[in-house]
């Protein structure tokens, strides 16, 4: 029994060790002007972003597997690519899955002899980014989880199911998502902006001081609760069906919320 209670305890470090090596690190450095754009496209993982007053954007890039069972999980990481495209203008980080679903691939025969194994998981990808706070910030994301702060900007923001949170946005937003979950603070609203969910949540804290107009157009399913005073339409009442409107502190730039089903809510602080 000594024997095999050795080997199986070798056997399970070995293979822990080997799980926590299927990652890998990425680490530059590119120049952006302030007025520059940074670009993100990527499925899943992690993006932090924050701002400094350099002219330059710093890119951290943690790949790591997502599959604990998969033999190829080392494999799948190197195979996550992290296209880089860089000018002085722009920045574009793009995360590409191709060479890993390519060689993920299996015939017929695999999946009768082996059904199992057409099963897999994408790698995670972590990006932590440093860029100049006027550059303007674009995400399109499928289900990682966000955090992005100290914006004096204007950020476009389009993500499928994945979470946000948004801190200290000094200028405007346009936000889609599908049935994500978003927060977002703004310091100063500066310029339009727009927020589309199909039943995703989005929540917005805003200064009550703030001048702004305030438009939607909401199905009736919508959740919609507000702190500010705003007029109420009624286009539907058997359905309860609202849109709500209004010029908050005089007016100002736009606040426009798209909904079928979210839950919306627009909150001072």
């Amino acid at each position: 029994m000594r024997p095999f209670f050795f080997v199986t305890i070798f056997l399970s470090v070995f293979f822990t060790a080997a799980i926590s090596q299927a990652s890998r690190e990425i680490n530059k450095t590119f120049p952006l002007k302030a007025n520059g754009h940074l670009v993100i496209d990527t499925y899943k993982g992690t993006i932090t972003v924050t701002t400094h007053d350099k002219p330059q954007v710093e890119v951290y890039v943690k790949i790591e597997s997502d599959d604990a069972d998969s033999r190829d999980a080392a494999q799948d990481v190197e195979d996550t690519e992290i296209e880089i495209h860089s000018t002085d203008n722009n920045v574009t980080l793009h995360t590409n899955y191709k060479k890993v679903e390519r060689n993920n691939y299996h015939n017929f025969w695999d999946w009768i002899t082996d059904w199992h194994e057409t099963s897999y998981s994408l790698p995670l990808v972590h990006y932590t980014i440093k860029m100049p706070r006027t550059a303007e910030l674009r995400i399109k994301d499928y289900k990682s989880e966000s955090h992005i702060e100290g914006l004096t900007s204007y950020l476009t923001f389009n993500t499928y199911k994945g979470s946000a949170e948004v801190f200290d946005l000094n200028g405007g937003i346009d936000l889609e998502t599908y049935k994500g979950d978003v927060r977002i603070s703004i310091s100063t609203l500066k310029s339009d902006s727009h927020f589309e969910t199909y039943k995703g949540k989005i929540t917005v804290n805003i200064p009550k001081q703030s001048g702004f107009e305030l438009r939607t157009d909401f199905e009736r399913r919508v959740d919609f609760s507000t702190d500010f005073d705003v007029e109420t339409h009624e286009r539907n009442r058997k359905h309860h069906h609202y849109d709500y409107s209004g010029k908050i502190n005089g007016g100002g730039p736009m606040l426009e919320f798209n909904s079928n089903k979210g839950d919306i809510r627009l909150q001072a602080k």
